[in-house]
């Protein structure tokens, strides 16, 4: 059985290589096809850097022209045991380098229910959150697939990661390697090897269909050095509802 490490939303730069080995982010296979790509072009500029008050880091993707789709457990205070509220969210878009073009606060948030922080193994299959905007994102919104993605399908994952903390990067040269459904629940586990280690937690999975990207999973978990887990949203279509109104 696949040991399951909730990725953490932060963690220091890695050291120098020793040895002369190369030292690899968790998450990051051998066969590290990550690259760093052009905040300012689709569908990279849709993806977002979601900070908090207490210092946390994660990768979300605008879905809506007020909406963030990112991962529950980065917005989840261990000290407290409770998540954050939604004040002390910060989304910041076209991040580089530690500059941004946008900097926009979320005025609503939504959890699946039965997402417990406490309990990191069980919560797996709710971890994910959708953030309203205090304000309209000047970016074009990722919409989600109609499906997750799976198998065959030409994937692709950005974000923020631990080794590269202060650029997107992504991998496009990976794949889908299996599904899981947890029974009564209705949500689809992902598994795939595209590399992402911490603070891609969030980021979007995403699967080409046509001529477009779509949202086809965010990216929660690493599992092994060179395997990790997306989750397929269930619920996201009445969340959006919900925090498309007023």
């Amino acid at each position: 059985m696949r040991r399951l490490i909730l990725a953490a939303l932060t963690l220091p730069t890695l050291a120098a290589p020793v040895g002369g080995q190369e030292l690899r982010a968790p998450g990051v296979s051998d066969q590290d096809s990550r690259q760093i790509v052009d905040i300012s072009v689709p569908p990279w500029n849709s993806v977002a850097r979601v900070q908090t008050n207490i210092g946390g880091k994660c990768t979300g993707t605008v879905i809506g022209p007020r909406l963030v789709l990112t991962a529950a457990h980065c917005l989840y205070n261990s000290r407290t045991r409770r998540l954050l509220e939604a004040g002390s969210l910060h989304v910041l878009l076209g991040y580089e380098r530690g500059e941004y073009k946008t900097h926009l606060t979320v005025e609503r948030l939504h959890v699946p229910p039965l997402y417990d922080g406490t309990r990191p193994g069980f919560s797996a299959r709710f971890d994910w959150a959708l953030l309203r905007l205090s304000a309209m994102a000047p970016v074009p919104a990722l919409a989600p697939a109609p499906r997750a993605a799976a198998a065959g399908d030409i994937v692709a994952v950005a974000g923020f990661s631990q080794d590269r903390v202060h650029l997107l990067m992504a991998d496009q040269d990976c794949a889908v390697t299996g599904q899981a459904t947890h029974p009564g629940a209705g949500m689809m586990m992902i598994y795939h090897d595209c590399s992402a280690s911490r603070g891609t937690s969030g980021g979007p999975l995403l699967v080409r269909m046509g001529k477009e990207w779509r949202v086809g999973g965010v990216n929660i978990a690493i599992v092994q050095q060179d395997i990790n887990l997306a989750l397929w949203p269930d619920g996201l279509d009445a969340a959006i509802r919900m925090l498309s109104g007023p």
